[in-house]
């Protein structure tokens, strides 16, 4: 009896990480299944009919947009009921109208298409496909890799493979340090950790629930199991190393890199994201990297995860947001290529500076607070 009750635990911590993934087709949400929108959002019957709360909280992200033109396409991303970040919100992303002079739009295509290495900061490179990617910062003595992608292959043919490309030694990861436990961005740990030994840091409680996901994978599959979206993609099913929990506060040094980490708890039990300094032009930026946007679960997450990191990020006066899924946050596959094409552009549109990305972060939390309303919650 008892092994029949932790099979069907882990059955459900699989499936609970399978559906909560950002680019998972479709998911279910918290009010019925609707195809093609996150976990946890409104319909746009609720959006449309929230209460007078919610509706305030769209005019304080109104309110924050201001007349900047960038942050007016911004509060348009993410004042809506999918939030911005489902998949057809990603493929039919635009552009801000005052950088239409200088970068073309680029919606995220599904099937996914393989990028070139992507040239960001000085010392900070994107590597991925339209789906999800994976940040590297580059320091001499030493690098830090955030996230692995979906599985072996793109970690190996991707990541370590653009940026020999590019001239950096996979060999100089020091830390890998993973946002969330889910397989788009865990599947390729094993394989970097095999290979160049660093420091693996995921929070506590998703080093948990992912070592349940890779038990799972290597269970027999059920009879007339239908789908196989794991086993199509995680091609290396050996489980990673546990390494270091990820803590509330923590920093990792690398030559002149300080990486904070703080937690994001929402999207995940052990959701983490971190605050970082970037180098363009002979001068630090700091900036914020998260690993989910929108897709919170309910008000104590938001506020313990979402709103937290948000805050911390204010604290630092970060000059950016990002995160691994393109087209979500202000890494727009437009920007990206634009910035890469002609790195180092007279005009980096990844940096807001800190004043406008402080208003920015209030756009995201107005109107994530005015989805929660229109939820009922």
């Amino acid at each position: 009896m008892l092994k029949k009750i932790l099979i069907g635990a882990s059955l459900c911590a699989l499936a609970a990480s399978l559906a909560s993934a950002q680019d998972a087709a479709p998911a279910r949400g918290a009010r019925g299944g609707r195809g093609g929108v996150l976990n946890y959002t409104p319909s746009e019957e609720q959006w449309n009919n929230m209460n007078a709360l919610g509706k305030a909280y769209v005019a304080k992200a109104t309110e924050a947009a201001g007349n900047d033109v960038t942050l007016k396409f911004d509060l348009g991303v993410f004042c809506k009921a999918t939030g911005g970040s489902s998949g057809p919100d990603r493929a039919a992303i635009g552009i801000p109208a005052d950088e239409a002079a200088f970068e073309q739009p680029f919606g995220a295509p599904s099937p996914a298409q393989v990028m070139p290495p992507q040239h960001m900061f000085d010392n900070m490179w994107w590597f991925g496909n339209t789906g999800v990617g994976a940040w590297l910062f580059t320091s001499n003595d030493g690098y830090i890799l955030f996230d692995t992608m979906d599985n072996m292959h793109e970690a190996r043919d991707i990541i370590v493979g653009g940026m020999r490309k590019v001239g950096l030694d996979p060999a100089k990861i020091k830390y890998v340090i993973f946002g969330h436990n889910h397989l788009d961005h865990t599947g390729g740990g094993h394989y970097i950790q095999e290979n160049f030994h660093p420091v693996a840091i995921m929070g506590r409680d998703d080093w948990e629930i992912y070592f349940r996901t890779m038990e799972q994978a290597n269970q027999p599959p059920a009879p007339n199991a239908q789908g196989g979206g794991l086993t199509r993609q995680l091609d290396d099913k050996v489980a990673m190393t546990r390494g270091l929990d990820g803590k509330d506060g923590m920093k990792i040094k690398v030559g002149d890199l300080t990486a904070t980490i703080y937690q994001m708890t929402g999207h995940t039990p052990g959701s983490i994201g971190m605050v970082i300094p970037v180098k363009y032009q002979g001068k630090q930026h700091p900036i914020l990297i998260v690993t989910a946007a929108t897709d919170v679960h309910n008000r104590e997450a938001f506020v313990g995860g979402y709103e937290h990191i948000w805050d911390e990020g204010i604290k630092a006066k970060v000059e950016g947001v990002y995160q691994v899924h393109p087209n979500t946050n202000m890494n727009l596959l437009a920007r990206t290529k634009y910035v890469n094409d002609h790195y180092p552009p007279a005009r980096n549109t990844l940096l807001y500076g800190a004043d406008k990305t402080r208003r920015y972060i209030e756009i995201m939390r107005n109107c994530t607070l005015a989805r929660m309303e229109a939820l009922g919650w």
